[in-house]
């Protein structure tokens, strides 16, 4: 609810500081039964009629459910090095608020103090935790995977997107190493296991074009905003993840200056004056991620994206996108990743790394599936 709406309702009930009066007077229990004891007067209004009534929100996915879990135990099957988990349906409230720094209005909060699940990494993320707080050293790794049907809010207006759908998602939870190396580990882990998983999918009946990896850190582009006295309120109020032109527009006016899309960091960056330790982060993955990868995948594209402002505020350091066009030419973006800090928190450690990726397999299933051949097996 917003401060508007909020101030509407105490304004037409007669009561100046009702937010204020739930939400610092009373204890979370007495604030939940409250809550219940509202929401039991209203349900004998509840018509039966209207719970059959098409709601984006609760409405069963359109697609076979079959096809849905082929595909995630492909995926299973090419993330076998991480322990596959099952989450719960929901996580502690405030967990997305607090760790991701994402309005509470994207998620669904219940009035139990939990909230839905929009995103199995921070599901995972408290599991890590959990197990990590368990073990004193902390020296090996944790690697969890899953698939989780998430929902998420505001409502999307583009149709190729639903209000809930099924991510397939991974973490790798470990230590600071020095000079990088863990953070390059994993990231490397991480890409080549989405670029091994579409590549089983190929073989089969889904069809992948232009696959483009681009990779970014979000201290580079930091540094690059605060170059060009860009500030983070702006970045908040005016990108959208959904909305893949936002920060195209917000750069529009630095199209001059801005550094494009680079291949090669060292010499690309040259013109930009950004210190040294920065073009060393983006040599390192070029050269432990993008050379050792296309090699491995020749027919993947690989480069650098500054102009990713969509990961600050949620990603610390190196980040990826992987795009990639269906047999009709659109280009989505399908997978998704980067380190958090969200163990240094949950934790208290500022040596802990955390790497987490997902990967939209309810939209391959909608938008990646070759097309069907006139005549099938009946006409070879």
């Amino acid at each position: 609810m917003t401060d508007y709406v909020s101030e509407r309702i105490a304004r037409e009930i007669g009561v100046a500081n009702l937010s204020e009066l739930l939400a610092d007077n009373l204890s979370g229990a007495d604030l939940h039964s409250l809550l219940l004891a509202v929401i039991k007067r209203r349900l004998p209004k509840v018509e039966c009629a209207r719970l059959v009534e098409v709601s984006s929100v609760s409405k069963a996915c359109d697609l076979d459910a079959r096809l849905i879990n082929q595909v995630e135990a492909i995926a299973f099957a090419q993330a076998a090095a991480f322990d596959a988990i099952e989450l719960a349906p929901v996580m502690p409230l405030g967990a997305v608020s607090r760790l991701a720094k994402l309005d509470q209005g994207n998620v669904l909060s219940t009035i139990r103090g939990f909230e839905c699940a929009s995103d199995p990494t921070i599901g995972m993320a408290l599991e890590c935790a959990r197990r990590r707080k368990q073990n004193a050293t902390r020296r090996s790794t944790t690697k969890l995977c899953t698939g989780q049907r998430v929902l998420r809010f505001p409502q999307p207006t583009n149709p190729a997107f639903t209000s809930h759908f099924k991510l397939f998602a991974m973490v790798s939870a470990g230590r600071d190493s020095g000079s990088f190396n863990y953070e390059l580990s994993a990231l490397l882990e991480h890409v080549d296991f989405y670029l091994r998983f579409v590549a089983e999918l190929s073989s089969g009946q889904f069809a992948f074009d232009d696959i483009v990896v681009e990779l970014s850190d979000t201290a580079v582009v930091s540094a690059l905003c605060a170059k060009f006295d860009i500030d983070r309120e702006t970045i908040r109020t005016m990108v959208r993840a959904r909305e893949h032109d936002s920060a195209a527009k917000v750069l529009e006016r630095y199209s001059q200056l801005w550094p494009k899309s680079p291949v090669s960091a060292a010499s690309d960056l040259a013109q930009c004056n950004l210190p040294a330790h920065f073009i060393e982060r983006l040599r390192l993955l070029e050269e432990s991620i993008s050379q050792p990868l296309r090699c491995k995948h020749p027919s993947v594209s690989f480069s650098f994206n500054l102009h990713r402002l969509t990961g600050l505020g949620y990603y610390q350091g190196p980040c990826f996108h992987i795009k990639m066009k269906n047999h009709e030419g659109e280009s989505f973006m399908l997978a998704d990743g980067g380190f958090v800090d969200w163990t240094q928190l949950l934790l208290g450690d500022t040596k802990e790394r955390l790497m987490t990726s997902a990967i939209g397999t309810e939209l391959i299933c909608r938008l990646f599936q070759k097309p069907s051949q006139p005549g099938g097996a009946e006409g070879e």
